[in-house]
């Protein structure tokens, strides 16, 4: 009776079934971490026969050890490193989806659950090129790197990772951690990233008596609406590089004030995202911010302090001379017969930081990719499957 051979499609398909069950979420996010799901990824390793992995734990301010996974394979002077991270967000409100966030539901084509999408399809594709890898045709050595933290900052992931000696400059970089369907857009510019945590103090109080209170809840409404509207008034260069073209400024997270329903609050704490373009410096943006809440204060009997939870200056783009540029777009028409578009995006990806050190890095990737951070996050199973493709045809020259 000869060996049954399973295809890529009911490779994936095992893999997703191991993985996203298993809960990946920073502890600055509720989580307990990445751990678990980078044991799992090593015991996928070690059973394909790689247990050469190196595996880099940093442990961070809640004591949480941050594991980062990486192999490489060949002896090449250079290397392809595919670069995905572990990490997910939460599952948001769980009365928005439709199906379990963290078990893996097949429909079809279609692969449902939290982290399928981001950055499953980098870490799953991955695995694949491993799988089916072709020693002997490698015009590169294949790097994997599996890393931790990407949605919460990178400060215990690629951060790290780039200090510990491992990439050389020589390197061609891809990060499969953005996309459209069509497969043929090529991310070379990011954003600079401010977000910002926002506290409004004033005076508790009952709520039968607001005039013996400073109510920051309210307050802090008032001020977040302001600010909001505010920067995007003044901040309102347009570039067309980018996928949004201009910068953007989101209220998002809001901490939980008083327990009751009679209460006045008397501090609120409030977060915003800002997604910045390159045109703009940081230090100025926060500079306006700072100027604005120190006048809402004065004008209403209240305390704002502003605080950056994360600030990232935008690197200079990866040129579109570049050999990982050209290898790709390159792939991208053998595989996919597309002709390649080079764009710019506000989310923040492990390839700013290789930029930052003077590293050509490029995002890419065949994804539905407004599924990213939303209920019902899916994959299209083909997706991967061509993924692993494109990147084999970069890896194979």
């Amino acid at each position: 009776m000869t060996e049954q051979v399973e295809t890529d499609f009911d490779a994936v398909v095992r893999i997703y079934r191991r993985l996203i069950p298993i809960k990946s979420i920073s502890p600055a996010s509720g989580g307990q971490g990445e751990s678990k799901k980078a044991d799992e990824i090593c015991k996928i390793l070690e059973e394909m026969g790689y247990p050469n992995y190196n595996r880099y734990n940093f442990q961070d301010e809640n004591g949480f050890s941050r594991p980062n996974i990486v192999l490489k394979v060949g002896d090449k002077l250079r290397t392809l490193w595919i670069i995905s991270h572990i990490d997910t967000v939460p599952e948001g409100s769980l009365d928005l989806w439709t199906r379990p966030p963290f078990a893996t539901s097949v429909e079809g084509n279609k692969i449902y659950g939290r982290g399928s999408a981001d950055n499953g399809e980098g870490i799953v594709s991955s695995l694949l090129i491993l799988k089916n890898l072709q020693k002997e045709k490698m015009k590169y050595n294949l790097g994997l790197a599996f890393v931790a933290d990407e949605e919460t900052g990178s400060k215990y992931g690629i951060a790290k990772l780039l200090d510990s000696d491992i990439f050389n400059e020589k390197d061609l970089i891809v990060v499969p951690d953005s996309g459209t369907v069509e497969g043929n857009v090529i991310e070379v510019a990011e954003k600079s990233i401010l977000w910002l945590k926002v506290v409004v103090n004033g005076k508790q109080g009952h709520a039968s008596r607001p005039d013996l209170a400073v109510n920051a809840s309210k307050l802090g409404m008032m001020f977040m609406l302001s600010i909001e509207k505010n920067l995007h008034e003044k901040f309102s260069a347009s570039d067309p590089t980018f996928e949004y073209p201009l910068s953007t400024f989101s209220i998002t997270k809001h901490e939980k004030n008083v327990d009751n329903i009679n209460t006045i609050p008397g501090k609120d704490t409030f977060y915003l995202d800002c997604r910045i373009l390159p045109v703009y410096d940081l230090d100025s943006v926060m500079d306006y911010i700072k100027e604005e809440a120190l006048k809402f204060s004065h004008t209403n009997n209240v305390k704002i302090e502003v605080t950056p939870y994360q600030k990232e200056q935008a690197p200079p783009n990866t040129k579109t001379a570049s050999e990982v540029y050209t290898e790709l777009s390159r792939a991208v028409k053998s595989v996919l017969n597309k002709e390649a578009k080079a764009v710019g995006i506000g989310g923040g990806t492990c390839a700013a930081f290789f930029r930052r050190r003077g590293i050509n890095a490029v995002v890419w990737g065949i994804s539905v990719e407004e599924t990213y951070h939303q209920p019902d996050e899916y994959v299209i199973v083909d997706n991967v499957i061509k993924a692993a493709e494109v990147e084999e045809a970069m890896l194979y020259g």
